[in-house]
């Protein structure tokens, strides 16, 4: 299978890339440094790409592929945490959370939705405060940009029986990486999720499209 997996270089793309690989799959890797897409493999291909640039985003798609003959997948794992409740955010907040965590998935999901063939799979991040309204309140700017995940997924699958393209969220707990346990150092990170977990469960819908779920929840102990 052929897949491509944005964030190659953060904490859950570097464990999608590494169980993907492992089960003998071919990817093509964005990453966010230039100097973390050197040193491609055959089976590994890298490209260093601005994914808030949609024309891009779209030139990485065709050279992906180019490469690959077709992409089958695609794991789009680019995004980033801002909290505040509704006082504390402006416009400006809000804004800046929908391009990295909207644009950077919709910038590659419309040049994907042209050039996939049919039976594929696209896998979105969502969050899981955009479950609960309690929660919700106190990440404003992230949610709203997060709900926009939902949507768009909701629109491709609306439209499934046009292209044929299945798109699920993945919605974690809280993510067991560095950043994060710096940031929560008295929280129990035991019961965080880990990233080889979502990336586990990643592999176990790309193996098994028949399991059209659009929402995934990945929670681990919480």
């Amino acid at each position: 299978m052929n897949i491509i997996v944005s964030g190659a270089d953060g904490n859950l793309g570097a464990a999608v890339v590494e169980k993907l690989k492992s089960e003998g799959n071919k990817i093509f890797g964005l990453f966010g440094f230039e100097e973390n897409a050197k040193n491609p493999e055959d089976n590994f291909q890298k490209a260093a790409i601005d994914l808030m640039d949609a024309k891009a985003s779209e030139d990485a798609v065709k050279q992906a592929n180019d490469k690959f003959g077709e992409i089958n997948a695609a794991v789009l794992t680019v995004g980033g945490y801002a909290g505040g409740s509704i006082k504390d955010v402006s416009i400006e907040d809000i804004h800046k959370q929908i391009k990295l965590n909207f644009d950077t998935a919709f910038n590659l999901v419309k040049p994907l939705l042209e050039k996939m063939p049919k039976g594929s799979q696209i896998f979105l991040i969502g969050a899981k405060p955009v479950l609960s309204p309690d929660d919700l309140k106190n990440v404003v700017s992230y949610g709203l940009a997060k709900q926009l995940i939902f949507s768009l997924a909701d629109i491709i699958n609306a439209d499934f029986s046009e292209h044929g393209i299945n798109a699920h969220v993945i919605v974690p707990s809280i993510i067991d990486t560095p950043p994060n346990r710096e940031a929560m150092p008295d929280m129990n990170f035991d019961d965080w999720v880990k990233p080889e977990q979502i990336a586990a469960t990643i592999s176990h819908y790309l193996q098994h499209p028949e399991l059209r779920e659009g929402v995934i929840k990945v929670f681990g102990n919480m």
